[in-house]
């Protein structure tokens, strides 16, 4: 337990929210129900060593069941269980570690177990990766199209029995694609009379567009976007526009992103369709509110991203394109910075200060990912000088002209 007083003193800043419900699920869902029966000092490195074997035998078993067919589901949640990946595992390790560490501060321990080299978990190092220009510009149009349009009702054109069903479904918050598959027609059709519904003062809008051009166009965290709030949108100058992050993982708190004028106007059009929902634009109201007009969870735009980026490959692949690389909001991070240094010839501390990094090794790293793609003609210019000798060769070979 902590000591009075003391639970400010330890860490070196506040926990941001969604940080203290990520320890929250690791202590409960994982930690507590191993350890909570023990005593401190019956915590050794056989009881560690025992932790991380039954983590990686209960992954096995339901890996086994999953493989049958089976759906395992937590008996107090109901929650689908699904076997833990190697990098959720060093997590937890490694939250068993610091709090071992702070046991080994207090004097209730004298060495910490969970720092044993047997306790090390190895993890593949993840593809990290960034879309093109044009790939992120297809993403964008994809999540657009999988928005719901500004109204759902009928209007006054001539209302058929398809028209009445695209706007019943669109009511109910399904997109264009699943529209299609539902009415057997294609998506054009479904488009073309989406166009002539007008009218309905409460349509499902989500704002998917707004959602994944935010984070393809500022670089902003899922869990930043989550927290945005009205009130923290600066839109009055053109030239200026901005938006603040508070409680950044800066040393001032709070991070002030600024806008272009094409995501500038992203979220005056998104402002507007939230004003025609009848959503509260107030400052304390959410930018970007979910269904129910609360917070955004991270998971939901996790979900945005790979439906949109789904409806982009399908677009792709139909025009002779290869699909979209594996996409995540943390993509979408990465693809704004390559953006960023190649549009502000390469402004490392300018971009680091935009994202939020303190210091440079994320923004190196895609920056020598963009050299190399920078510098893809060396291969053709490899290619023009070997032409170039076999022409000189076959030139040498060739008989001299006689005069």
């Amino acid at each position: 337990m902590v000591a009075a007083g003391e639970d400010r003193a330890i860490g070196r800043q506040p926990l941001r929210e969604s940080t203290r419900a990520d320890y929250l699920w690791r202590l409960r869902r994982h930690l507590l129900p191993f350890f909570g029966r023990y005593r401190l000092d019956e915590i050794d490195k056989a009881l560690c060593l025992e932790f991380k074997a039954s983590k990686l035998r209960e992954a096995d078993e339901l890996r086994k069941l999953e493989t049958r067919g089976a759906t395992v589901r937590d008996p107090v949640t109901n929650r689908r269980r699904v076997p833990i990946e190697m990098s959720s595992l060093k997590k937890l390790i490694g939250t068993l570690a610091s709090i071992l560490d702070e046991a080994v501060e207090d004097e209730h321990l004298v060495a910490n177990p969970a720092r044993s080299r047997r306790m090390k978990v190895a993890v593949p190092a993840p593809s990290r990766t960034f879309l093109e220009i044009d790939e992120l510009v297809a993403l964008i149009d994809a999540a657009s199209g999988q928005d719901a349009p500004r109204s759902v009702g009928v209007g006054s054109r001539a209302v058929g029995a398809t028209r009445s069903n695209v706007a019943r479904l669109m009511a109910e918050g399904m997109t264009p694609a699943q529209i299609s598959g539902q009415l057997g027609i294609a998506r054009s059709t479904v488009s073309y009379h989406a166009q002539g519904l007008v009218g309905g003062r409460h349509s499902p809008y989500i704002g998917r567009r707004v959602v994944v051009a935010t984070l393809g166009l500022s670089g902003v965290r899922a869990s930043e976007l989550c927290d945005l709030r009205i009130g923290h949108l600066r839109l009055h100058d053109p030239d200026g526009a901005r938006f603040q992050i508070p409680g950044a993982k800066t040393a001032a708190g709070v991070r002030v992103v600024e806008m272009s004028p094409d995501l500038l106007a992203e979220w005056r059009l998104h402002l507007d369709r939230l004003r025609r929902a009848g959503r509260s634009l107030e400052p304390d109201a959410w930018a970007i509110p979910n269904r129910n007009g609360g917070r955004m969870c991270r998971q939901r735009v996790g979900e945005i991203v790979r439906e949109a980026a789904a409806g982009a490959s399908a677009t792709l692949t139909k025009e002779g394109r290869p699909p979209l690389p594996h996409t995540t909001p943390h993509s979408l991070r990465r693809t704004y910075i390559s953006i960023a240094l190649l549009a502000n010839n390469f402004d490392v501390l300018w971009v680091m200060n935009q994202v939020g990094h303190s210091d440079s090794k994320m923004t190196m790293d895609v920056y020598a990912q963009l050299q190399q793609r920078v510098k893809r003609d060396h291969g053709k210019a490899f290619d023009a000088l070997i032409q170039q000798a076999r022409a000189q060769v076959h030139d040498a070979k060739r008989p001299s002209a006689v005069a």
